[in-house]
């Protein structure tokens, strides 16, 4: 009796899976049929469908997570870094660490945790290939300069002028704050989020595709936690 009980729980499932499927295909069946009255494109077809039954995409789907429990997949290039207690610890002097492969141009970088508590300031790695001799972005929380600043670098340097500089409100508590950092790469437009306000946007079409990483200078310390990047919409 119990076998018997079983077998037929087993056919209902199969049952299920199978209604599930027409569903599925009716659904995308009607989504394609509208798209050129609606102007919605595949990914989007894909995304609300997937959406329907509990999945994700697009912008939904994070390109990279980390919270530095682990860093071993990420190449440190210059400089002194630590993981201590899940938070990555930047020490002084020159220091450069890159983030595996991102193999995206337009993406929001989001820094849940950046801690300044001492030196010139940290920067954040944008866009960036050949990591050696780095090509790429930055943006600086910059107190060095008294503000924030989109900077570019050609074979390794950075470029003595910033491409974008906006200076910090009178009395800016730089240090000791946790802040999060929002870096959003869209086209040939960047723009700076700090603490959920806008700081600074620049164009500049150099470079159109590469990796993330962080970056020390002048004295820094700082940590930081909790990264994420997602595809820009």
């Amino acid at each position: 009796m119990g076998g018997m009980q079983q077998k037929q729980h087993r056919k209902a499932y199969g049952q299920s899976a199978v209604e599930v499927g027409l569903l599925l295909a009716v659904m995308v069946g009607v989504a394609i049929a509208t798209m050129s009255i609606t102007g919605t494109s595949t990914e989007d077809v894909y995304c609300q469908v997937s959406s329907a039954f509990g999945g994700s995409c697009g912008a939904d789907t994070p390109l990279m997570q980390e919270d530095f429990n682990d860093m071993s997949d990420w190449k440190v290039v210059a400089g002194s870094w630590k993981n201590s207690g899940g938070v990555l610890h930047g020490n002084s002097g020159e220091g450069r660490i890159f983030a595996p492969p991102i193999n995206a141009s337009d993406y929001t970088i989001d820094v849940g945790m950046g801690r300044l508590t001492a030196g010139n300031g940290y920067g954040i790695f944008f866009r960036a290939d050949n990591i050696t001799k780095v090509n790429g972005y930055t943006f600086q929380y910059d107190p060095g300069l008294g503000g924030f600043a989109f900077r570019k670098w050609v074979n390794g340097n950075e470029i003595d002028k910033p491409i974008a500089f906006a200076k910090a409100p009178t009395g800016y508590n730089w240090y000791n704050t946790n802040r999060q950092v929002q870096v959003e790469v869209k086209g040939n437009t960047f723009t700076a989020v700090i603490d959920g306000k806008p700081v600074l946007t620049v164009k500049d079409s150099t470079y159109n595709q590469g990796g993330i990483g962080l970056r020390t200078w002048y004295g820094t310390q700082a940590d930081f936690d909790n990264i994420t990047v997602r595809p820009t919409r």
